[in-house]
């Protein structure tokens, strides 16, 4: 695995071995960071259920302000850690261990608003309803949110959010969302 462009381009990050994890495949990170282009730049985004942290890491690579990366996992947490080091990232990056609820009450209580919400959670183990009215009190209506799940997954999203775009890439699915009150 590796960051696709910008300033750590071709440079290497660690994923936890096994199928803890998941990393987002480049092709689909590719596509994802096609889609957003240049806007980008100077953003906060909040990278739940971070993993390896690939996809806030390629971020901060072209040129993101500040990443928050969030996951439970001690292991996935020390990856991480060591993703951030490596690439040089610790001034522009917070690792919190911690679920992604406690996660949204502890940001919220920071007064932390985020420009990007990306959530790769655990395939069909999370009520995406529940987590997108946690992150009511950290995001804004500008805000991106941007869920990865399999393509198969059916969820149904809650009143005041809308769809923008959904994109496939074999068994995974991107959808493009954002709060509209």
């Amino acid at each position: 695995m590796r960051i696709i462009a910008g300033t750590r381009k071709s440079r290497s990050i660690k994923a936890l071995p096994g199928q803890n994890t998941r990393p987002t495949l480049d092709v689909v990170k590719e596509a994802l960071f096609a889609s957003i282009g240049p806007w980008i730049e100077d953003k906060l985004i909040l990278d739940l259920f971070a993993g390896s942290g690939n996809i806030g890491l390629e971020a901060l690579s072209r040129g993101a302000r500040h990443v928050v990366f969030v996951d439970g996992s001690k292991e996935a947490c020390q990856i991480i850690q060591e993703n951030i080091q490596s690439l040089d990232f610790k001034q522009a990056s917070i690792l919190l261990r911690m679920d992604a609820f406690q996660a949204c009450r502890y940001l919220k209580n920071k007064q932390q608003v985020f420009d990007l919400i990306y959530l790769d959670p655990p395939y069909a183990k999370v009520n995406l309803v529940k987590v997108l009215k946690a992150l009511e009190p950290i995001s804004h209506l500008d805000s991106r949110i941007i869920y990865e799940c399999l393509k198969d997954e059916s969820f149904d999203l809650p009143e005041g959010y809308a769809l923008d775009k959904t994109s496939i890439y074999g068994r995974i699915a991107l959808y493009f969302m954002r709060r509209t009150s």
